[in-house]
C-alpha cells in the first residue's frame, strides 16, 4: 500500500485555520432530476467498505472555473468524515467527479444530519445491497434533492479517503448539512454498525478557503 503523504483527507474545519473570502468560484450543477444509478456494496475491508452509486457516463456533471467534471459515483460514510470544530454529523455523502480534460478528481461532500425525511434518498436507501459484491439498479434518482439549498463551502486540496489515498484531489464540502429521517440514516448504519469513516488527518499548513460569513 502506498504511504499516505502530507495532504490527506478528511480534515477538521477549524475557524482559526480557515481563510474566509467574500466569494468563491461558483459551482454550476448539471444534475438531472431523473438519473439511473447502480448500487454496489463494495465489500472493502474494515472502515473502507461502503455502498457506491455508479452513474452513467456523462449523465451528470458540474462546471467549475470553466472546467467540466463528470460525476462518476457517489457514496456514504458514517459518521461524517469531515468535522466542523471537532463535531461530526451522522452521515456524509461524497460525489466523486473526474475532469474531462486532465482526469483530475473533484469530490463534493455533503454532510447529513437527523431531521426530516429526504424523498430523493428514499429509493436508494430502500434498496441498499446488503452483501459484499451485491448490486441493485435504482431508476430515476432525483440527484438535486441530495444537495443543500445553501451553497456556501469549504475548499482545500486533499486526497481520496480510501486506499491508495491518492492526493491531488480537489475537495469541496458544503457548510450546511441536509437532513435524512432517523430511519433513513439507520438503514445505512445497520450495514456498517462500526462505522466506515476515516479519521481526520493533519492539515500540515494547507490553505482552507470558505465563503460562509456566518461561521
Amino acid at each position: 500500500m502506498t504511504t499516505p503523504g502530507n495532504s490527506q483527507s478528511p480534515i477538521d474545519f477549524c475557524k482559526r485555520e480557515i481563510t474566509f473570502v467574500n466569494q468563491l468560484p461558483e459551482i454550476q450543477f448539471s444534475y438531472p432530476k431523473r438519473t439511473d444509478v447502480t448500487l454496489e456494496n463494495t465489500g472493502s475491508p474494515d472502515e473502507f467498505r461502503t455502498v457506491r452509486a455508479d452513474v452513467g457516463r456523462g449523465a451528470a456533471f458540474v462546471t467549475l472555473s470553466g472546467a467540466r467534471y463528470d460525476l462518476l459515483q457517489f457514496h456514504w460514510h458514517t459518521p461524517s468524515e469531515h468535522e466542523i470544530e471537532g463535531e461530526r454529523t451522522r452521515l456524509e455523502t461524497h460525489f466523486v467527479h473526474r475532469q474531462v480534460d486532465d482526469n483530475s478528481l473533484l469530490v463534493i461532500g455533503v454532510l447529513v444530519k437527523t431531521g426530516e425525511e429526504n424523498r430523493a434518498i428514499r429509493p436508494i436507501f430502500h434498496n441498499l445491497p446488503k452483501q459484499s459484491g451485491e448490486t441493485r439498479d435504482v431508476p430515476e434518482v432525483h440527484l438535486p434533492g441530495l444537495l443543500p439549498r445553501v451553497r456556501e463551502t469549504f475548499r482545500y486540496s486533499g486526497s481520496l479517503t480510501t486506499p491508495q489515498f491518492d492526493e491531488g484531489v480537489q475537495f469541496i464540502v458544503f457548510t450546511e448539512p441536509i437532513s435524512f429521517a432517523p430511519q433513513q440514516i439507520g438503514a445505512f448504519q445497520k450495514l456498517f454498525p462500526h462505522g466506515n469513516s476515516r479519521e481526520v488527518q493533519p492539515l500540515n499548513g494547507r490553505e482552507v478557503l470558505c465563503d460562509a460569513c456566518g461561521m
